[in-house]
């Protein structure tokens, strides 16, 4: 009777999973209508970047990010090409392709950090950006952007966001194994607003809960914010928060004991996850199932399972899932008394822990929340000094009126003689002379300046757009119009690269990573234009150490303004830049060129590069010798 109870239970899921796979099909479909009947390329655009959001897998998805691109090129509008370069990015996620998303999101997380109009838009893609890193597994820049959304969320009141970003801190504390940490950023989540509407379609917090009470040992606090997420997630036919949260109710069941009531969630999640097709869930589905037969006696059903996901998770680069195959595969060889094997497989676990550890450690945590809270501290300080000003020049400004009215009456009954007039007179003309003196000696530095950031860097874009034109030259009718594509491009990155300047210097602090990932920008865009020379960078960054915008905008010219010179003069096939940060930071673009001739030494680039790291209070040493190539070191001093 107890079996045949088990296989109607289990025929009911799966007719369930199906109704509900078949709602979240229905509802593609009509966003795909959507996109048919829209009479503009934006409004294709929209329903495109819509159909993200829903859980379509990568294969259905790849015609209409292709098509989104192909129409922002017709409708040349930068929101249109910056949403499909979204859809592009969530297409990468899919796959697993984590750098090549990021490459995608970064600019345009840029680009709308300062744009007060899009601010909405730019939170939703602090949100994508946390995802896609810990999909990756880098949990601490993860926590950092969606501690930037929080942020973000509290000054635009936005409440829904504000609950997703803390429900997303939890979710990846859980996944660090910090389990009261995570505990108290999901209730700050749920405690955000009274209003229950925001928490209606948004399973993903009960889900988390349940999770994290689970893995406290809680099993009937865990039972019940299941059932919540559950109950949530059938009302609003949203397939991936269903599909997750019968995955842990299933686990649930199996950590209390309870397993023969794991079968029917665990098939309906298999049904659903079938219909998404997305093998970051899919790994750990399986390994949910595969703990359920170790804890039901079916050992070789488990470890044969366990085999596949940790396959599959290899192939797909899925490092924390991974991780959960192992334990399942632990649990597998100990019900099955191969105590060899599951020796084995617990040293691979603590293996896969400890590079776990190394990337996000508690104590980054630690200091990355410290760093918040003192961003937070400083920004509340610098308005109380800025309020506290005000007063001051208000006063200040009364009694200087009050003054200038008492002088003037003074003036008025004392009649100063024409000699103290004359002294007076003196000195304001003196101050005057000292004053535009300091204008000018300021105005004669600014401009200084500003010659050596055109020189840096629109001469290396002159140069890219130079040999574009030899191409043109060169090349037969076929291969002009390419050629033409890029001189374009490069022309409209001079302008772009002006517009970085003053971006750059309109910054407080930013971070050895963030140069680095600028460089690489950089990079990408100047190899098409060089294609029998490979340009490639080295990251060894240990300690991501801040720095003044100028120090990093310094930085940034004198890195171009050496790859400009290695393309230009070297002769080189290899340009290699390597970027270390440890307890300073040193910076080399080696190549394997020709070398630099005496006569050069003293050219505007160089002397430029010098006068930017004396200014920084950085060291600039150059290695060259004939035919053996060149070597640009530019090093900080050493911190304590």
């Amino acid at each position: 009777m107890k079996k045949k109870c088990i296989c109607l239970l289990l025929l009911f899921t799966c007719i369930t999973g199906l109704q509900y796979a078949n709602a979240q099909i229905k509802l593609i479909d009509s966003v795909r209508r959507l996109i048919a009947a829209a009479q503009t390329g934006s409004q294709k655009i929209e329903h495109i970047y819509q159909l993200c959001n829903l859980a379509i897998n990568s294969d259905s998805l790849l015609p209409y990010v292709i098509m989104a691109e192909q129409i922002s090129k017709q409708t040349n509008n930068k929101l249109d090409a910056d949403k499909a370069n979204i859809t592009r990015a969530s297409y990468y996620v899919r796959k697993n392709y984590i750098d090549s998303a990021l490459a995608l999101v970064d600019p345009i997380i840029t680009a709308y950090k300062t744009d007060k109009n899009r601010q909405d838009y730019y939170i939703n893609l602090l949100l994508l950006k946390s995802k896609i890193l810990d999909r990756g597994n880098r949990y601490i820049p993860a926590l950092t952007q969606l501690y930037k959304a929080v942020e973000t969320a509290q000054a635009l009141n936005d409440t829904l966001i504000l609950i997703q970003a803390q429900t997303g801190i939890g979710w990846v504390q859980m996944e660090m194994e910090q389990y009261n940490e995570a505990l108290k950023w999901l209730y700050k989540a749920l405690n955000t607003s009274s209003n229950k509407t925001f928490y209606k379609n948004y399973g993903a917090l009960y889900s988390n809960i349940a999770s994290t009470y689970n893995s406290l040992g809680k099993a009937d606090s865990a039972r019940l914010y299941i059932d919540i997420a559950i109950k949530n997630a059938r009302e609003s036919n949203n397939m991936v928060f269903l599909a997750t949260a019968l995955s842990m109710q299933a686990k649930i069941f199996i950590d209390s004991k309870q397993p023969y009531l794991a079968e029917a969630p665990l098939h309906e999640t298999v049904a659903i996850r079938k219909e998404l097709n997305d093998p970051f869930y899919t790994v750990y589905d399986m390994s949910s199932l595969a703990s359920y037969y170790a804890t039901n006696n079916q050992t070789s059903k488990g470890i044969a399972l366990c085999m596949e996901g940790i396959g599959l998770a290899k192939q797909s680069g899925l490092s924390s899932q991974l991780l959960m195959m192992y334990r399942s595969l632990a649990e597998n060889y100990k019900a099955a008394g191969n105590t060899a094997a599951y020796s084995h497989t617990l040293e691979d676990i603590i293996a896969l822990k400890d590079s776990f550890n190394n990337i996000n450690s508690a104590k980054q945590i630690a200091e990355m929340e410290a760093t918040n809270a003192a961003q937070k501290n400083e920004k509340t300080i610098i308005e109380q000094k800025l309020n506290l000003t005000i007063k001051n020049y208000w006063l200040f400004g009364s009694a200087l009126f009050g003054l200038l009215v008492a002088t003037i009456i003074w003036l008025a009954f004392k009649n100063y003689n024409r000699k103290q007039n004359l002294k007076m007179q003196l000195a304001v003309d003196e101050e005057k002379r000292n004053a535009a003196q300091s204008v000018i000696a300021a105005e004669e530095q600014e401009r200084r300046r500003i010659a050596a950031d055109l020189h840096d860097n629109i001469g290396a874009y002159a140069s890219a757009i130079r040999a574009d034109v030899e191409n043109i030259a060169l090349s037969s009718n076929n291969k002009n119009h390419t050629a033409l594509q890029n001189l374009q491009q490069h022309s409209q990155e001079i302008i772009s690269s002006l517009r970085d300047t003053i971006w750059v210097l309109n910054k407080e602090h930013i971070t050895i990573t963030g140069i680095s990932d600028r460089i690489k920008t950089y990079i990408n865009k100047l190899q098409p234009s060089y294609s029998t020379i490979i340009i490639s960078l080295q990251e060894n960054i240990i300690t991501d150490m801040r720095m003044s915008s100028q120090q990093a905008l310094n930085i940034f010219r004198i890195v171009q303004e050496a790859i400009h010179n290695a393309l230009k003069h070297s002769n080189a096939k290899n340009i290699i830049i390597t970027i270390e940060s440890k307890k300073n930071v040193v910076i080399k673009i080696a190549d394997d060129g020709s070398g630099i001739a005496a006569t050069a030494v003293g050219g505007n680039g160089l002397q430029n590069m010098k006068h930017r790291a004396a200014e920084s209070g950085l060291q600039l040493m150059i290695d060259t010798a004939f035919e053996k190539g060149t070597t640009l070191t530019l090093q900080s001093a050493t911190t304590n």
